[in-house]
């Protein structure tokens, strides 16, 4: 706990009276986890605190995996969002499971269905559908394929079908495909665009061409597109002024991000990928496009390097706190449940995410 106290006091967000409030209930935390046999997870978009308790922290599939190995805890706590604790619920379900805030969603997810999934199928029979992991289980049941930040060109690259169909975030799915379809003129890549005067619009990512997919009288999904509200805030203004305001030698950016922006980085990879980065290079002064909590790893991993952002925040991630997740161990909420077909539907596309990833 001195560790975690010394780590919030770099902070400049936290005064003194903040952080002897946040410690007496991270010390709550702590006894309650060790009473329940409980282990708490984090992304690395939540807060600091939450972070710095947590038992694992890290990317969506990283949490996911690292709940699969433990095998003597009863309890799984996931202060992250919704489909990342269903992650944990899919590849651990002998385990209770259960999230701070089960409003806590995600922009991404909230772009595509299930029944959007099926009325694609319906038009492109032979098509491989690849979704990213971002997404809720029962739009993961009706994929052929997951993939993540980290294993999406490889996942694209191996699966079988024609054309490859990538869901639900635009500005990911271009940046992944446009390099594999420049290399491979066999096949078409399609990019899941958004929903259009009751249809399904795909983009062709290399030449251009719009698809139009009929959705009948099935429920769109819940946001026209599948974008992240976070990172498709970042220009390529926001890149220019930062480098030429604190001298950056390297830009990070997160593949959710439009673009023209990915093409001005030096690197772009997921939240992962961007710690593991910065150990390998010489670089000093980096400007880390995705969210700002991102922050707390990098700054606490490498202390001698200075790390720059814009700071956009994500209002899903944000929704868990403190409080929240004292309540969560405390009274075992809110639980994540999943019927048998839609977790068997989801875990074969995890299975085969593996299977072509390795």
């Amino acid at each position: 706990m001195e560790r975690i106290e010394e780590q919030l006091e770099l902070d400049a967000r936290y005064n003194r009276d903040d952080i002897l409030q946040i410690m007496s209930k991270l010390r709550e935390i702590d006894d309650l986890r060790r009473a329940k046999n409980a282990v708490i997870l984090a992304h690395f978009y939540q807060i600091p605190p939450i972070q710095l308790i947590a038992d694992f922290r890290g990317d969506s599939l990283g949490l996911a995996l690292a709940a699969r190995r433990i095998t003597d805890k009863r309890l799984v706590v996931s202060s992250t969002v919704h489909f990342m604790a269903e992650m944990v619920k899919l590849l651990s379900p002998e385990k209770k499971v259960v999230i701070p805030d089960f409003e806590a969603g995600c922009s991404i997810a909230e772009g595509i269905n299930g029944e959007a999934l099926r009325a694609i199928r319906r038009q492109f029979t032979s098509a491989a559908i690849v979704g990213y992991i971002n997404t809720n289980a029962e739009a993961k049941a009706e994929m052929d394929s997951v993939c993540t930040s980290a294993n999406a060109s490889l996942v694209a690259k191996r699966i079988s079908g024609d054309p490859v169909i990538m869901v639900p975030d635009y500005f990911f799915s271009r940046n992944i495909l446009t390099p594999l379809a420049k290399s491979d003129s066999g096949r078409a890549y399609l990019a899941y665009k958004r929903t259009e005067s009751g249809t399904l619009l795909l983009e062709d990512v290399i030449r251009g061409t719009s698809h139009r997919v009929q959705t009948g009288n099935v429920s769109l999904p819940i946001r026209e597109t599948g974008t992240c509200i976070v990172h498709e805030r970042f220009t390529p203004e926001d890149i220019a002024r930062y480098r030429r305001q604190h001298h950056i030698d390297q830009v990070l950016a997160h593949p959710e991000v439009n673009p023209l922006v990915a093409a001005q980085a030096d690197l772009v990879g997921g939240t992962q990928k961007m710690i593991d980065y910065v150990r390998s290079t010489s670089a000093r002064r980096f400007l880390v496009i995705t969210e700002c909590d991102l922050m707390a790893p990098l700054k606490e991993a490498y202390p001698d390097r200075e790390f720059f952002t814009p700071c956009y925040l994500c209002p899903y991630m944000k929704k868990n706190s403190i409080d929240k997740l004292l309540r969560s161990l405390r009274e075992e909420v809110y639980e994540i449940t999943l019927d048998d077909k839609t977790s068997a539907g989801a875990r074969r596309s995890l299975e085969k995410m593996f299977e072509l990833s390795t």
